[in-house]
């Protein structure tokens, strides 16, 4: 499967956790590289949360 980069033993999938790698000698483990996620578009709800936030800052005064 591939070489533990610590101590170059073997290593294999992680049976309790998905997309981790764990070395067979010194157990050490390390997380798979993600694909990058698209972003979920929540820009115009944090546009409209930060206006209303200014608004209220505003009758605060």
């Amino acid at each position: 499967m591939g070489q533990c980069p610590l101590c170059g033993g073997g290593v294999e999938p992680d049976p309790e956790h998905s997309g981790v790698l764990r070395c067979l000698a010194c157990w050490h483990a390390w997380t798979l590289p993600r694909e990058p996620q698209p972003c979920p578009g929540y820009r115009p709800t944090l546009n409209s949360a930060l206006r209303t936030l200014d608004a209220y800052r505003d009758l605060r005064r």
